[in-house]
């Protein structure tokens, strides 16, 4: 069945640039790919805004090692691809530095593309903050599975009671200033608190679901998800399988659970989408970017035309307006 692209959408979260496109040296490219993203399907998804994350973990990660064994070096060999890439789809793609380009963007028919980062490991001192900011990084996921200068993740094996460090509480103080949005996706719960307790403007979840409907660690308690509602925030939904619960596939239905129960606990201001495309290796139900359609035609079964429009782009919207111009 054909489904008709019926709403804008921003997904918060997708590894096509640094696990697809740099990794395979340039082999897969954002104008055509064989992983869940490049433009034809973001189009076909109905594409507004897609994040792109740059996955620079703190300790080395086998298969990352092509780019480099420190964060620093597969930072900068996956920033050369980002560039690169933007600038040979200069016609259909335009970055995100300032809230406005996102209407800017949508009115020369451009996707925008908003650049994050994925582990804050690079961090070392709170200048080199405003050296991301300048490269373009508008949003940072804290931690990833391991510790880092910034703080503890929330990985199975982790002490998930330990919050950030005092370069990491410096962090977000310094991210709220200069305009980035802070992610707690992969950070542990006293991470999550610490952020909580110092947020002066909304923060995010980037990529993580409901841990009261699938218990795994990288999802959010019901409490966590109220703090993240009452400080302005959202939960991007998570396609991974092992964080939706679905045995091998991950089904619309899977989805659509978590979805149901953070508006029921948070309200459905609380949520937004954060795939983790071309970073989750399970089938999906709707294949890849392109199966958005068939996603939100279930969604509309259970959610209004508004609550629709928060979901696929007014809650991140909003999110980003009171982060990148507050």
């Amino acid at each position: 069945m054909k489904y008709t692209v019926s709403y804008p959408i921003i997904d918060l979260h997708c590894d096509t640039i640094a696990c697809v496109v740099a990794l395979s040296g340039g082999k897969e490219r954002l104008a055509k790919s064989g992983g869940h993203i490049d433009l034809p399907r973001l189009r076909a998804g109905g594409v507004l805004m897609q994040a792109f994350a740059i996955f620079a973990p703190a300790q080395p990660v086998q298969e990352m090692l092509p780019l480099g064994d420190t964060p620093e070096a597969i930072f900068e060999a996956a920033y050369g691809w980002y560039r690169r890439e933007l600038a040979e789809n200069a016609a259909e793609v335009a970055p995100v530095r300032v809230f406005g380009d996102i209407e800017k963007n949508r009115r020369a028919g451009k996707i925008s593309a908003l650049l994050t980062l994925e582990d804050g490991a690079v961090v070392k001192r709170p200048a080199d903050l405003d050296a991301l900011y300048e490269k373009g990084v508008r949003m940072i996921a804290l931690t990833w599975n391991f510790a880092n200068s910034l703080g503890y993740p929330n990985a199975v094996e982790a002490d998930m009671s330990k919050g950030l460090t005092a370069l990491g509480r410096q962090a977000v103080e310094r991210m709220q200033e200069l305009g980035m949005v802070v992610d707690v996706s992969h950070l542990s719960d006293g991470g999550f608190r610490d952020v909580a307790a110092l947020a002066r403007k909304p923060f995010v979840a980037s990529h993580s679901n409901a841990r009261e409907v699938c218990g795994h660690a990288r999802n959010l308690t019901d409490p966590m998800l109220r703090a993240l509602a009452d400080r302005g925030g959202a939960t991007g939904l998570n396609f991974y399988n092992l964080f939706i619960g679905d045995e091998g596939e991950t089904t619309i239905e899977g989805i659509l659970r978590h979805a149901l129960h953070i508006r029921k606990v948070a309200g459905v201001e609380a949520l937004c989408l954060g795939s983790d495309f071309d970073g989750i290796s399970c089938a999906l139900e709707f294949k890849d970017y392109a199966g958005y359609p068939a996603l939100l035609a279930a969604f509309e079964k259970h959610f209004t035309p508004r609550e629709m429009d928060l979901i696929t782009h007014g809650n991140a919207l909003r999110i980003f307006r009171a982060c990148m111009e507050g």
